[in-house]
């Protein structure tokens, strides 16, 4: 018999050594309550995984819809709504600011309340709201709307990450993050082929006296509504993770979970699911830094201990941890959605210009000139270009070398650490921008350089997504997923308001500034403590 000896923490973190056979059942006894970490290993990688993770499809279509509609929608709109290019930064920075607002509240009502029950309301509720936003007639109402867009949206991701993660062991939960990176960016390729069949200026519908009034952009938007929809109605069918079952003392309902898993993914050939009883994890966690959480409570009583629990994140190592992954967080986002917020109306420029391009060159700093507000205008009249196949194609190129690049991420984490991952792809992301600055006057290099920093910046991203989950206790991982993604989207927020700014100074300093902000986050992120191969706590 050939032995393998794995070293997992688990409990207060003291390290324990589990004897595993080759036919991997366990020599120690099983009649012990076993830890978290011991009970999802022995449930295994199977099916159900792979179920769990596809769920993430509609969820991560619903987020990348969210943030990224309007920039689609804005060449189409202009006329309609009559807006400059401070309304489009605006339009395109309010879903964030929506999603900074809610950061702390959704992070804390999905720690104490549970996952499942968040995720259900806030993607049933969001897909609501993207229909409301469809009816738009002014730019107001349109940012109104996106706001509470934003406000809602923000949960439902920081919850999904946690509650996926939570259903995976140390050795595969590093991938949900990558996996719902690459789901996000299957997202952002379908959005401009969405766009490209319908948008037309032959759509105009007008109802109940002109009161109500639908062209092209306005269905596009409600067919966005669809992935939130079927995200809340299928969350209602899954159970409620794990892992927050144990610890809120609710044993036999995650026992449950863990059995209908393990049958799931091994079916009749292992037998039964060998773990009989599980630890009391309240009693574990009952102290000063984790905050007390009573077993079997009630939604009131989880509310009054969740507010006792916010203390636990003044306490090291979380304080410092949460305030590493938030400046991070802050950078790497500011770089990642500026970019790719601004690219459809990047290429709708290149595309207004292609005649001129073939007599005297692409020029980067001239096609971003043509951004500047009124420069669509012809004569006092307002005229919009429906021909923008192009567009969409280069969109959908950058959406698919993503995927590539966070394809190709996957074995890297596992050869490398998430640590030289993250702070290699942020590297790469922040260096790509600076390099456009410079050598971005031809297209090809121009759509390259922007997939490239895109793909690295997910990696990144999502890599330090994986490491929050890791780096933080069950009673705070959400809440410190939705800090830092609210961080994070206020970066978002402010490339997003800066970006027209800096180029009415000159087309390199967006470039310049945003990349660099990027080199900062990879740095910064030399300073996190390694998560690879750690329990959950």
């Amino acid at each position: 018999m050939v032995e393998n000896i794995i070293l997992n923490k688990i409990g207060d973190g003291t390290p324990v050594s589990t004897i595993w056979n080759t036919d991997g059942a366990h020599q120690d006894s099983q009649e012990k309550p076993a830890h978290y970490e011991k009970a999802i290993t022995e449930v295994g990688f199977g099916k159900y995984n792979v179920m769990l993770i596809l769920t993430l499809i509609p969820s991560a279509f619903a987020t990348s819809f969210s943030t990224s509609t309007m920039s689609y929608v804005f060449p189409i709109a202009q006329c309609d709504l009559n807006l400059t290019l401070d309304n489009k930064g605006m339009l395109n920075s309010i879903t964030y600011f929506g999603m900074l607002s809610s950061g702390f509240l959704s992070g804390f009502l999905t720690d104490t309340l549970g996952r499942k029950k968040l995720m259900i309301y806030a993607f049933i509720f969001d897909g609501f709201v993207v229909i409301m936003c469809a009816f738009s007639k002014s730019f107001t109402y349109l940012t109104i709307v996106k706001f509470f867009e934003g406000f809602i949206e923000n949960g439902g991701f920081a919850a999904v990450i946690a509650y996926t993660s939570e259903f995976n062991s140390a050795k595969f939960r590093p991938f949900i993050p990558l996996f719902n990176g690459i789901f996000v960016n299957s997202g952002a390729v379908v959005l401009p082929l969405m766009a490209w069949i319908i948008f037309t200026d032959s759509i105009n519908i007008s109802t109940f006296g002109g009161f109500i009034v639908l062209r092209s952009w306005n269905l596009f938007i409600l067919a966005t509504a669809i992935p939130s929809l079927m995200a809340g109605f299928l969350y209602i069918l899954l159970p409620e993770s794990p892992k927050f079952l144990m610890t809120v003392g609710k044993n036999d309902e995650a026992l449950k979970t863990f059995n209908k898993m393990y049958k799931c993914n091994n079916g009749s050939t292992k037998g039964e699911y060998p773990i009989k009883a599980l630890v009391d994890e309240p009693k574990l966690q009952g102290n000063e830094k984790l905050g007390h959480v009573t077993s079997q409570r009630s939604n009131i009583q989880a509310l009054k201990e969740g507010f006792r629990q916010i203390a636990a994140i003044f306490y090291r190592p979380n304080c410092i941890n949460l305030i590493m992954v938030v400046i991070i967080q802050f950078g790497l986002l500011m770089g990642n959605n500026t970019l790719r917020l601004w690219l459809p109306q990047l290429f709708a420029a290149i595309n207004d210009r292609s005649e001129v391009a073939k007599k005297e060159g692409f020029d980067l700093c001239r096609t971003l000139q043509t951004l500047i507000p009124n420069s669509t205008r012809s004569n006092g009249t307002c005229s919009v270009n429906y021909n923008n196949s192009e567009v969409y194609a280069n969109n959908a190129i950058c959406g698919a070398v993503a995927i590539v690049i966070l394809l190709l991420s996957l074995p890297m984490v596992r050869l490398l650490g998430k640590k030289i991952v993250l702070c290699g792809s942020a590297l790469g992301s922040g260096l790509c921008l600076i390099i456009i600055a410079y050598y971005g006057n031809h297209i090809t290099v121009t759509l390259t350089l922007s997939s490239i920093h895109i793909g690295f910046n997910y990696v990144a991203f999502n890599t330090l997504l994986s490491s929050i989950v890791d780096l933080f206790p069950t009673t705070l991982r959400a809440m410190a997923v939705a800090s830092a993604m609210a961080f994070g989207r206020f970066g978002s927020s402010v490339g997003n308001i800066i970006f027209p700014a800096l180029l009415g100074i000159g087309c390199l300093y967006p470039f310049l500034t945003i990349g660099g902000i990027i080199l900062v986050s990879a740095f910064l992120a030399m300073l996190l403590p390694d998560s690879d191969m750690k329990a959950l706590k």
